[in-house]
């Protein structure tokens, strides 16, 4: 008897912290059919009825979801589910693909949106991790439950937004059973890259492939060494390649800069007509399986751009770095008075991402 009034206490303890939702959806394009719900460890479904369809039920916190239009794949429509009455309106292209065009209703889409325009207000400020820390905490002492949470710090840690001892104590206040799993795993594998590859932190001594062979990273190394890891089909990089070769031009032989790229892409002979079309002269590696690569999983890197800069005995004095910072380094009279220029050139394809991630469900993968 003693254990039935103590489940009985439990489920009433539950249900007065679960909260209800209901979830109200439009259709842009044509669809007949069933459209499925997934949250938690939950699946649910429902008929749309004249490109409308309808759920409702009850979280005890705000988390992931995604809609899909298959039974067996979930990997589509992603969204934060949230308490109260939440209207959205998808698309759905090839009876297959879940798009989010918008999400109506959500108090915890509305703090994303408040958090991120903070962080770009505050781009500029001289103590932008201080004050990224301090809002986010603000946010997980709110609800440590919260699977919002988990995605922010999980995107602070991969542009290396704040410092390893800022996030291991944004880390610390997670509530680590209710977030997302794969946001957990992302947190873990950057929380343990970022303690060997903090500022101040020698850098590992890769080796890896060239066109010729293979080339370690103290083979190569100057006073000053931009480690680069980059893609040829991923524009944003492209466009900051170019702009580091032309401080490679400038610099290299007077101050001492020189390059060590590690290009994720799978193609070698479509990696090595990118080094010529470019004019690459610096060192250029390639790691073919991607984020798979044992060396690029042992350093954390998870998004492209990235990058590490290096004084002359391998300690990292900046991470993910611009051009425009590098140049302030190496010749800070001149980075005050002429921009680095943008060189374009043709060759690259426009469709390409303008970033790539090991994590981006709606984007093309490197």
């Amino acid at each position: 008897m003693r254990n039935y009034f103590l489940y009985l206490f439990l489920f009433l303890t539950w249900w007065g912290r679960s909260q209800n939702f209901t979830l109200d959806g439009n259709i842009s394009t044509p669809y007949e059919g069933k459209i499925y719900l997934w949250y938690g460890d939950k699946v649910d479904s429902t008929t749309v009825n004249n490109k409308e369809f309808h759920f409702q039920g009850n979280i005890a916190y705000p988390m992931k979801a995604s809609l899909s239009v298959n039974r067996k794949f979930k990997e589509t429509g992603f969204f934060i589910l949230d308490k109260g009455d939440l209207s959205l309106d998808i698309a759905i292209e090839n009876k297959r693909q879940v798009y989010i065009k918008s999400l109506n209703g959500s108090q915890t889409l509305n703090e994303v949106k408040n958090f991120l325009l903070f962080r770009t207000k505050s781009a500029k400020a001289a103590n932008l991790p201080e004050l990224l820390t301090a809002r986010l905490e603000q946010i997980i002492r709110k609800d440590p439950k919260s699977q919002f949470a988990g995605m922010l710090l999980s995107e602070l840690l991969t542009n290396r937004d704040i410092s390893y001892k800022q996030a291991q104590r944004l880390y610390s206040l997670l509530d680590k059973n209710t977030q997302d799993k794969e946001d957990l795993q992302r947190i873990e594998v950057l929380l343990s890259a970022m303690s060997k590859t903090q500022v101040g932190s020698t850098f590992p001594d890769i080796e890896l492939s060239t066109e010729k062979g293979t080339e370690k990273l103290s083979a190569v190394r100057k006073k000053l060494t931009l480690v680069n890891f980059t893609a040829s089909d991923c524009i944003a990089c492209v466009e900051a390649d170019r702009q580091f070769g032309n401080l490679f031009k400038e610099y290299h032989r007077s101050h001492g800069f020189t390059i060590y790229s590690i290009y994720l892409d799978n193609d070698r002979n479509t990696w090595i007509d990118h080094l010529h079309r470019e004019g690459i002269r610096w060192t250029s590696t390639i790691a073919p399986r991607k984020f798979k690569e044992e060396t690029i999983q042992s350093l954390g890197i998870i998004d492209i751009p990235a990058n590490f800069l290096l004084d002359e005995q391998g300690k990292i004095i900046a991470v993910n770095i611009s051009p425009k910072g590098v140049h302030r380094i190496l010749d800070p009279k001149a980075a005050a008075l002429v921009p680095v220029p943008k060189k374009e050139k043709k060759g690259v394809k426009k469709t390409s991402p303008t970033k790539t991630s090991i994590n981006n469900k709606n984007r093309k993968k490197k």
